[in-house]
């Protein structure tokens, strides 16, 4: 899809770049914030697209209903165009559109923990990949929060891809039954997605403190591994 459709969220990701950089306690919330309006900005453009451009078909009804009701507009983003968002959890988005929130209305005293900034900042880049095709500067494969966020985007696009590929019903109750029946995933894949999936959402959601950084290594190496097993 053409960037210009994303250039409103793109401009509004850089400013929270520039301020990430200044690594301040008071441009970490402004960065926060800013990562926010940018999910919030790609998902609103989105919903706004022409079918022939989105590939999506959103009633208008359905659109004026969720307004500007952040969590409706998430609700109606997944249920319509969960093709489009392999990796992405909406309950991952309205966590952090929570912690954003807080930021906002309760006043200059409360920081945000870096982990969490470069987390959302992650999210909103692979929502920007996965809606419009436009990459936000991603980064290597260090065993990060966002970087683990980032493969995990990878590997649900790819297995979507061998699904299709095999003729594979994604929404289907035996999919997975279905997937080792036609050769397309071992059950140690399986396992391992399993575990891959478990170690994501615990650490997305988990309390600063407690981000483990072993976890979320192991999350990593797991990714890396299916990646390459998916792309050969």
């Amino acid at each position: 899809m053409e960037e210009t459709w994303a250039s409103g969220s793109l401009e509004l990701l850089r400013h929270a770049d520039s301020h990430i950089q200044l690594d301040t306690a008071f441009d970490s919330r402004i960065a926060f914030i800013s990562v926010d309006n940018s999910v919030e900005t790609s998902i609103r453009t989105f919903l706004s697209l022409p079918e022939k451009i989105s590939g999506v078909k959103f009633q208008r009804k359905e659109v004026e209903e969720a307004g500007n009701s952040f969590p409706k507009m998430v609700d109606l983003l997944f249920s319509k165009a969960r093709p489009k968002l392999a990796g992405l959890n909406d309950g991952d988005i309205e966590h952090y559109h929570r912690i954003r929130n807080q930021l906002y209305h309760n006043g200059t005293g409360l920081g945000v923990d870096r982990r969490y900034l470069d987390a959302y900042r992650q999210i909103a880049a692979v929502l920007l990949n996965n809606l419009f095709g436009v990459k936000a500067d991603p980064k290597g494969a260090e065993a990060t929060l966002e970087n683990l966020i980032l493969l995990f985007n990878e590997v649900e696009t790819l297995v979507r891809k061998a699904f299709e590929d095999s003729g594979v019903d994604t929404g289907h109750t035996f999919k997975w039954e279905m997937a080792m029946r036609d050769g397309v995933l071992e059950i140690e894949d399986i396992n391992q997605l399993t575990e891959l999936r478990m170690i994501r959402n615990a650490q997305v959601h988990s309390t600063a403190e407690n981000i483990d950084k072993k976890r979320i290594e192991l999350g990593v190496e797991i990714a890396e591994t299916l990646i390459k097993k998916l792309k050969g």
